[in-house]
């Protein structure tokens, strides 16, 4: 495959795998609110490393990690769910007030801290699943190191162009808020994403329940 088209579809795969807005999405914005640019670009950098990881994996092994995933669907997504429901209710007993005065004493520590805790809400084989599509969808295939290397850090660059353009514009945006708007965004950022996991986990029960009485 020509390289430069390698590194198109690997933007491309980035990129769109970072623009749905699901829990990361909002936990990204929640941030940039009350914490600063830099911890919401930090949180998105935590995702987009995930989804390079993805993309390495959807590359290398399509069809193994294809049934792996079918064979542990239901019982990743109870898992998931119940994640989301802790980061959701997490966020809704969080005192932004504290936050936003906390937020000019920021430390590389807490920077990092924003990334890790994104990149393992992140990594879960239930989000590979995009990522396998995407894949599937542009027809990215490599042959060999010189081939996967640039493609990955394609897909990276994509994904964190994404979370740069998103903690930029919601920054932008910050100072218009006000302490009691920020305290309803915690609120109901928190609602939001407490609601996705409540579904993903009760759509695993069901799943759980449907295949038991098959």
């Amino acid at each position: 495959m020509d390289i430069l088209l390698l590194l198109i579809k690997g933007i491309f795969v980035g990129l769109l795998a970072s623009v749905p807005l699901g829990p990361a999405g909002v936990l990204c914005i929640q941030r940039t609110l009350n914490r600063g640019r830099r911890a919401g670009f930090f949180s998105g950098m935590g995702v987009a490393l995930a989804d390079t990881l993805f993309a390495a994996v959807a590359v290398l092994s399509l069809s193994v990690v294809e049934e792996w995933i079918a064979d542990k669907e239901n019982s990743l997504q109870l898992l998931v769910g119940v994640v989301v429901v802790a980061v959701g209710v997490k966020i809704m007993l969080t005192n932004p007030v504290k936050q936003l005065r906390a937020s000019g004493k920021q430390r590389q520590g807490n920077l990092g801290g924003a990334l890790i805790s994104l990149f393992f809400l992140t990594i879960n084989p239930i989000n590979l699943l995009p990522v396998l599509f995407l894949v599937g969808l542009f027809k990215v295939s490599v042959s060999g190191v010189w081939h996967i290397v640039p493609m990955l850090l394609a897909v990276l660059a994509g994904a964190l162009g994404w979370w740069f353009f998103l903690s930029t514009l919601v920054s932008h945006y910050r100072k218009h808020f006000r302490l009691r708007q920020m305290w309803w965004i915690n609120k109901v950022s928190g609602a939001i994403i407490l609601l996705l996991g409540s579904l993903a986990f009760i759509d695993g029960v069901v799943k759980v329940v449907k295949s038991l009485l098959a």
